[in-house]
């Protein structure tokens, strides 16, 4: 009996250490392992696709993520659905410089070398191109009619087109309203371009369904980005520390509200859009050791945060006016062109 009782010990005892020598020596090994459905980033950084995935710790100081729901890779090239790219020895990149998401999803990519729009689904899969010869595309929109609205570079020259690609109205711009780089957006009734420093210059007007010049009495320069509700939405940076936002409503002439969010890191923020609820949505990039981190965070229209949304790494092998657009369903669209080809990723909050 005691021989037994001996074994026994023993034997408990190897399995013990066995088990001590074969376990993760610190909790952190566990969590380092790839989640199911998680995106690698080019840095190797895991981007976490929903809350779950996020460590408890995180979980208790960031809203829930977004999550990659459809990814499309774009190629170079003249052909159907591609996008032209121009790569010469010791010469920038020559490229697709600009994206809109359309009111009904759609996803309009400017097409600079083959000179047309690419009209993309609210899931990616390419529908059709409009050509537009003779015209140097500068930048594209649309409002919710469907109408586009394409901006020529060279000759400061705003286009509109109906849905399927036929011209309706232009209007000639003073190029001193664009004299940064900006992006254009149409809010209502009203194109806007939002320069630089994210002021929104009344462009033009769309009166009986064309374009024409803004009312010479009409305030031309707003401090923020308008949204499709006629908010205005103004935000800065406390560089490393944090951003503050302040939200107008012209139309109720309420008074402004200001928020105040920490964000450690943080080097630039960026109005992204409004979604149809009236939720709005900010881009922004911070510093993580050697890393920039691209995220949107979405706002209620109250301006409670509820969301991060992690974009994969921008490589920004060419310039565009912009990182991401959100939809009327919430929906985050990143158009990412690479050396070699472009990507567009979509994150449903």
């Amino acid at each position: 009996m005691r021989r037994f009782l001996a074994l026994v010990v023993l034997l408990s005892v190897g399995l013990f250490f066995a088990w001590m020598v074969c376990r993760p020596s610190h909790p952190a090994q566990a969590l380092s392992r790839k989640e199911p459905g998680s995106v690698v980033t080019r840095t190797g950084a895991e981007l976490p696709q929903s809350a779950q995935a996020l460590p408890t710790a995180a979980k208790a100081n960031r809203a829930t993520t977004g999550r990659l729901s459809s990814q499309r890779i774009l190629k170079y090239g003249s052909a159907q659905g591609e996008i032209g790219m121009i790569h010469e020895t010791g010469q920038p990149l020559v490229g697709p410089e600009a994206f809109a998401v359309g009111k009904d999803g759609s996803i309009l990519v400017a097409d600079v070398v083959n000179k047309r729009v690419l009209i993309y689904s609210s899931i990616g899969s390419y529908l059709r191109a409009i050509d537009l010869p003779g015209i140097a595309l500068g930048d594209v929109a649309a409002d919710a009619q469907g109408r586009l609205y394409i901006y020529d570079q060279v000759r400061h020259a705003l286009h509109q087109y109906d849905a399927q690609g036929t011209p309706q109205s232009a209007l000639d711009l003073k190029a001193a309203d664009i004299d940064t780089r900006g992006f254009f957006h149409v809010a209502g009734n009203s194109v806007y371009f939002a320069d630089a420093a994210a002021r929104d210059v009344l462009v033009a007007t769309v009166q009986d369904g064309v374009l024409v010049a803004p009312d010479k009495s009409t305030e031309r320069t707003s401090d923020g980005v308008h949204g499709d509700s006629g908010r205005i939405y103004s935000m800065s940076v406390d560089k490393g520390q944090a951003l503050r936002l302040q939200v107008r409503d012209p139309a109720a002439q309420s008074i402004a509200r200001s928020m105040e969010f920490p964000l450690p890191g943080i080097v630039s923020a960026r109005y992204a859009g409004e979604d149809q609820a009236k939720r709005f949505y900010v881009q922004t990039e911070r510093l993580a050791g050697t890393s920039i981190v691209l995220e949107v965070l979405a706002f209620s229209p109250s301006g409670e945060q509820l969301a991060a949304t992690r974009m994969p790494e921008n490589d920004y092998a060419i310039w565009t006016s912009k990182l991401v657009d959100v939809g009327a369903d919430g929906t985050i669209v990143q158009f990412l062109p690479e050396q070699d080809q472009a990507k567009l990723n979509l994150f449903a909050n």
